[in-house]
């Protein structure tokens, strides 16, 4: 790679720019980190070379690096002090697991802190137990290097580098892909009995949560996570099968976006809040927290668009109330201006998760609630933003690969690793499918030929490139990774990369059935979800939901099923086409006498069923009441009589 040059000077520590991030703000951020840390070092180096006090030295040392103010009251000894030798390690490690919480729960006050106690407490151990001082200079000397070292790397950062390159920013060529059909309008017992496991959780009392995994409320097996995710499922599943059922599946969604109301859900907050932005403020709307805030805005934005009920449209519908009395006022449209606005104010253009980390799949969750609301309403908020979106995420965002990062810090400019392996790479695709598709393809290109290998005839998953850790609940299997690269392929018409996924999902770890309700052991709730978006989806199937909602008077005056009994009754079809209403019930406790109550008919008129030939009028209402006796899977057909 050819340097870039300046006419007129010497040429200054350049770099290629492969090394280190690409985009103009994150190399400025990871060049303003590195010139901090070289004036640190750097005044720890002057201050061990000028200082004959071993208190002082301590600190200089301690300064230089997490834990070394102890080595010099440990290697300086007539008898090397073992003790002490430790707990310069001890110190180093709880800095590390500073670091590890950092990331973890956005805490940005533990690192330094713990760096610079453990910098006091070396300087304070040299001054009570009389620690002999280091008369070497050459520490000096070679932190003052290293130091201006950190500088000139530091101030390479600040020199521009190619936005674009050719063969990396360019789309790369497409392989042939065999576009997905539309998922079958009916569903199968197998995907009854999958919906029944989300579908349990949901329709329980709003303050109960049996069922769902309570392992920790900051990273990916939150609870609000399964909440969203079991949402985002529900939604696909009313829209792509079962769009004339309004009933228990109605109800399932509203619950959710309710439970995620509930305190326990977004406590969290208030301590992320204080060690991540030095703020008392318990208030989850207030700024960052993309993953409450912008996921809930999709959860009920997907919610609207399939049911075309908008009752969290209402102002106030979404508000919280915490255990002080204090009120969070909120509801759709406001969740949507609040997350907009920040994008806006963003450097980065992206909002931050936990204080400081930007995470890519969870700002293209947020941006589906945007263009959501742009359909539902007939805003423009989406279509003025896109593209600089569009552009901070393929310069802010990529790696050296044109791949998405996990997430990189706005303090520090720099980028984690693929935490999560493959999976956190490849989701910003599906949902970016509904507002970015070309950048969602291009994405997709890119990582597919890593997902699957081919034998003789057979396609096959690469099972290495998925983590072995479901990150719904930390358990120990490739499920999530499985269900999210099938999701994404089914979304994306790859029909190839979605079989293959599928199959080794069942070969693997087979599913489970309990009466009639179907698990796979180990899985995640969020994994169950995914896995449902997978088998019940279909290509732009997310973006068609949302960019195409419901209409909430259409909803209302198209035939629907208004009351079921769950789980006596379980809808596998129920489907409107020009005032015909197509059902599929199912028993899902053995045989029963039920009851529909069906709305959106013509009034007063009469209808006949094609089960039995028999007839019923529609009350002045538009709505009736059709009793069945449910032993097996029963197709019917309600039509007007001629």
């Amino acid at each position: 790679m050819s340097r870039l040059e300046r006419s007129g000077r010497a040429p200054a520590l350049d770099l290629p720019w492969r090394f280190g991030p690409r985009g103009p703000v994150s190399r400025r951020r990871v060049g303003r980190s590195l010139l901090m840390a070289g004036l640190v070092l750097a005044g720890a180096s002057l201050l061990w070379g000028v200082s004959a006090s071993p208190a002082w030295q301590a600190f200089a040392l301690g300064l230089a690096f997490p834990g070394g103010g102890f080595v010099i009251c440990g290697a300086s000894a007539p008898a090397m002090d073992m003790t002490v030798l430790w707990i310069g390690g001890a110190s180093a490690a709880a800095f590390g697991l500073a670091l590890s919480l950092w990331f973890a729960t956005g805490n940005v006050l533990g690192p330094p802190a713990v760096w610079l106690g453990a910098a006091v407490a070396a300087s304070l151990y040299a001054l009570h137990h009389g620690c002999l001082a280091a008369e070497s200079g050459g520490l000096s000397v070679l932190g003052l290097t290293l130091a201006a070292g950190l500088v000139g790397l530091g101030l390479a950062f600040f020199r521009p580098v190619p936005v674009s390159t050719p063969g990396l920013m360019e789309r790369p060529a497409a392989r042939p892909i065999v576009r997905a059909t539309a998922s079958p309008s009916e569903l199968g017992d197998d995907d009854l009995a999958r919906l029944r496991f989300l579908l349990d959780r949901a329709l329980q009392p709003l303050d109960r949560f049996d069922g769902f995994e309570r392992l920790d409320p900051f990273q990916s097996a939150a609870l609000r996570y399964q909440l969203q995710f079991a949402g985002f499922a529900l939604a696909m599943v009313q829209r792509n099968h079962l769009p004339a059922l309004q009933a228990y599946l109605t109800d399932a969604q509203a619950n959710l976006i309710d439970k995620a109301r509930a305190h326990r859900v977004w406590r969290y907050w208030a301590a992320e809040s204080l060690w991540g932005r030095g703020r008392i403020d318990p208030n989850p709307f207030a700024a960052d927290n993309v993953m409450y805030t912008g996921f809930c805005a999709t959860q009920i934005a997907l919610f609207q668009a399939a049911s075309g009920d908008r009752r969290f449209s209402v102002p106030g519908a979404f508000s919280l109330t915490h255990p002080s009395g204090r009120r969070f006022e909120a509801d759709f449209p406001s969740l949507v201006g609040n997350i907009a606005e920040q994008h806006a104010r963003s450097d980065f253009g992206l909002i931050a998760c936990e204080p400081n980390w930007l995470f890519p799949v969870c700002n293209s969750i947020g941006y589906a609630a945007i263009a959501a609301h742009d359909a539902q309403f007939g805003s423009g908020v989406w279509a003025g933003m896109a593209a600089r979106q569009q552009a901070m995420l393929r310069s802010e965002f990529t790696d050296g690969r044109g791949r998405f990062v996990t997430c990189r810090s706005s303090h520090t400019g720099l980028a984690m690793p693929a935490i999560g392996g493959v999976l956190t790479q490849l989701l910003p695709s599906f949902f970016l499918n509904a507002t970015l598709p070309g950048l969602a393809a291009e994405n997709w290109q890119r990582l597919r030929g890593e997902l699957i290998a081919q034998t003789g005839a057979s396609t096959r998953p690469r099972l290495g490139q998925f983590w072995p850790i479901d990150v719904g609940n930390y358990r120990f299997t490739r499920i999530a990774g499985l269900c999210g690269a099938a999701a994404t392929a089914v979304e994306l018409g790859d029909r190839e990369v979605a079989e293959a996924m599928l199959d080794a999902l069942d070969a693997r770890y087979p599913m489970a059935t309990s009466h009639r309700i179907g698990h796979r052991p180990d899985a995640s709730i969020w994994s169950h979800a995914f896995e449902i978006m997978a088998r019940c989806g279909r290509q732009d199937g997310l973006r068609d939901l949302v960019q195409n909602p419901v209409d909430p008077s259409r909803a209302e005056t198209s035939p629907h099923i208004s009351a079921c009994p769950y789980p006596a009754a379980l809808v596998a079809k129920a489907a409107a086409l020009d005032g015909q209403l197509d059902i599929t019930l199912v028993p899902g406790s053995g045989a029963a006498r039920v009851s529909l109550e069906l709305a959106g008919l013509r009034r007063s008129r009469v209808y006949r069923r094609s089960d039995d030939a028999s007839a019923f009028t529609s009350g002045p209402d538009g709505r009736a009441s059709i009793d069945i006796h449910l032993t097996e899977r029963r197709r019917i057909t309600i039509r007007e009589a001629a």
